[in-house]
């Protein structure tokens, strides 16, 4: 049957699933889904799509970080399960956003006696590092872009990732930017063109695709779940959105990742005006819209001037699937079904909509 006949059989929760990265219920959650090692079929993905509808034949979509290439655990084993559980830290910096101290020693000391334990049964894996996005913007050549791109790709497909979570393409307005090594230049042209040219290469590879991010307008480190990005259309569209637009039109991403940060009010990932009416109907994105990781209210709480995001919300502007989720996304997206009372009222066809673009990529980088 189609894919379309499959998606409309699905109930209104496998849909909400299908709609959630990575779902994780609350006695699932924990160290593991930390960013970096989230991943269940191959150790250090940053995620993947769903599990809940394995027992039915649907594959999940593999992600891995960049940007300098893949970022995955070194040193890994395999459960009786059969799934990959990372043997070193993720990263170095960065858990203590979501950690504390203690819970990061015990995580370091689990995986110490993983190793322990799996006496012979320990794999590595090793992937290239490839230059900083803003070194290879100054080379201005779309020639030593396609040898990059063409790297990532052949370790994309050695390691079984379908998305890498790369390029990003926000503009450095500041050198005091946590993210700039992460990001092409101050020029959109430069971004748009650079980003095609790698997107391009990675894509030749079969069942491989790049993760353009982060849309838009994410411009600082500091408070990026609750900063405000106040910029008029005009900008927007000139500076902000064009290296996307430049990306989209010349290479034709396989996904997107939205933004943390709100843009006028808004968050990025629940705007319908920056996901389906200027990526998909204006520059004709075909592909799917995935949130950054814990943007939703199951992640992270705001005391301040800003809630969270919402996944109804995301559901509602377009954004396919929220990254990586729980139950309280699931429950957000349910009680939205139909009930006018929500803020982002949903019906059946919205949720069948992400759906289905879902599933339209795993059919897609699976090559059935």
């Amino acid at each position: 049957r189609s894919v379309k006949e499959f998606v409309q059989s699905l109930s209104d929760e496998n849909l909400a699933y299908l709609c959630i990265g990575a779902y994780q219920s609350a006695d699932e959650c924990g160290a593991g889904g930390v960013i970096g090692n989230a991943g269940m079929l191959v150790a250090g993905a940053a995620g993947e799509t769903t599990h809940r509808l394995d027992d039915i034949g649907m594959e999940s979509l593999i992600m891995a970080d960049g940007p300098a290439g893949l970022r995955l655990s070194t040193c890994y084993t395999l459960g009786e399960d059969g799934m990959a559980r990372s043997a070193v830290m993720p990263f170095s910096t960065g858990l203590e956003e979501y950690m504390e101290i203690p819970e990061m020693e015990r995580m370091k000391a689990k995986m110490e006696k993983q190793v322990e334990e799996a006496g012979e049964n320990v794999y590595y894996q090793y992937g290239t590092a490839i230059p900083i996005d803003t070194a290879i913007a100054q080379s201005w050549n779309e020639e030593l872009c396609g040898v990059c791109g063409d790297i990532v790709g052949s370790e994309m497909e050695l390691f079984s990732v379908n998305l890498w979570l790369a390029p990003g393409l926000n503009i450095q307005r500041s050198p005091l930017c946590g993210r700039n090594f992460e990001y092409y230049s101050e020029d959109p042209v430069i971004s748009g063109n650079i980003s095609a040219a790698i997107t391009a290469s990675v894509q030749r590879h079969a069942g491989c695709g790049t993760t353009i991010k982060h849309y838009m307008c994410n411009n600082q480190e500091t408070n990026r779940f609750f900063s405000n990005s106040v910029v008029n259309e005009r900008a927007i569209r000139e500076i902000y959105l064009k290296g996307f637009e430049i990306c989209v039109k010349r290479a034709q991403p396989h996904a997107l990742m939205t933004s943390y940060n709100l843009l006028n009010g808004e968050h990025t990932c629940s705007s319908k005006a920056l996901i389906t009416q200027v990526l998909r109907n204006e520059w004709g994105f075909e592909g799917i819209v995935m949130s950054d990781w814990r943007v939703t209210g199951s992640m992270r709480k705001n005391a301040g001037k800003y809630s969270s995001a919402s996944a109804a919300g995301c559901v509602w502007a377009g954004n396919d699937i929220v990254m990586h989720g729980g139950d309280v996304d699931k429950d957000d997206i349910l009680t939205a079904l139909n009930d006018a009372s929500h803020s982002y009222t949903l019906s059946r066809g919205d949720l069948l909509a992400c759906a289905k673009r879902v599933c339209d990529m795993v059919e897609l980088l699976y090559k059935r």
